[in-house]
């Protein structure tokens, strides 16, 4: 089945509605305007997507960036206030699944192979069903949530900058801002960012139906899959931060995305 494209606009700053004319549902998408073009993301998906951000590592602490997978999956683990975010990360999705009324058996949960994202997950995880127990009164047969590693949810390729200063965003997301086929020193673009989220979408969507999804990975991916999810300007992703062990739901409609 071809790929189908979706336009993304080039809209000046000024071009935005300030915050004090936004609604409480969310920015609306950038309208279009050039002819580049980044994969489209799903139009009905059968799932609802959360995604979680890794609690604080030692690479955040270190304040260098960590994007090779070779060494982001054996190290920069947590820290103990990461571990603590994680364990905030859990309580707060079982917060919202809970008001949704969704039982633990319709949760799945995925990672990014980093060592940061997949202690995040599996604390996360713990938290749920440990609320779980309690909220139902059974601590013989807990629903067992299980981890899966999903090499797409990996953090974004940093190329020439990986161990280097994480100041070196800054010089990055304004590229980002210009374009989102972006390469220079080796930088995943972020349009590479979006297909592989979208196959990672194409094939959980064939996995599941009705599920709950929750992905547990690193700011720029998220953040991307958020935009991209959403059908907005994915090159304007830095404006919508994940802090460390933040949860939040995505949406085709944009509404769950934060004023920036």
């Amino acid at each position: 089945m071809p790929i189908s494209k979706l336009l993304l606009a080039v809209v000046p700053a000024l071009a935005l509605l300030p915050a004090t004319v936004r609604t409480n549902r969310g920015p609306a998408p950038l309208r279009t305007a050039t002819l580049e073009t980044v994969v489209e993301p799903p139009e009905e998906p059968r799932n609802t997507y959360w995604c979680v951000r890794h609690g604080q590592s030692t690479a955040n602490v270190e304040n260098i960036i960590s994007s090779n997978p070779a060494i982001g999956s054996t190290k920069h683990e947590l820290t103990a206030l990461g571990k603590e975010q994680a364990h905030v990360a859990g309580a707060d999705l079982w917060a919202n699944l809970s008001e949704l009324e969704v039982p633990l058996e319709d949760v799945v949960v995925y990672s990014s192979n980093f060592t940061r994202a997949r202690e995040t997950a599996q604390i996360a995880a713990y938290e749920m069903q440990r609320r779980a127990q309690i909220a139902a009164g059974d601590w013989e047969a807990p629903p067992l949530l299980q981890i899966g590693l999903l090499s797409d949810l990996r953090e974004r390729d940093f190329g020439s900058l990986d161990g280097l200063s994480a100041g070196n965003y800054d010089n990055v997301w304004p590229r980002d801002m210009a374009s989102p086929f972006d390469g220079t020193d080796g930088v995943e673009p972020v349009a590479d960012v979006c297909q592989r989220l979208s196959n990672m979408v194409d094939l959980l969507e064939k996995r599941h139906s009705g599920k709950q999804v929750i992905l547990t990975a690193h700011a720029d991916v998220i953040q991307i899959f958020q935009t991209w999810f959403a059908g907005c300007d994915v090159r304007a992703f830095s404006s919508y931060r994940f802090a460390n062990g933040e949860v939040r739901r995505c949406d085709r409609a944009g509404e769950c995305l934060p004023v920036p």
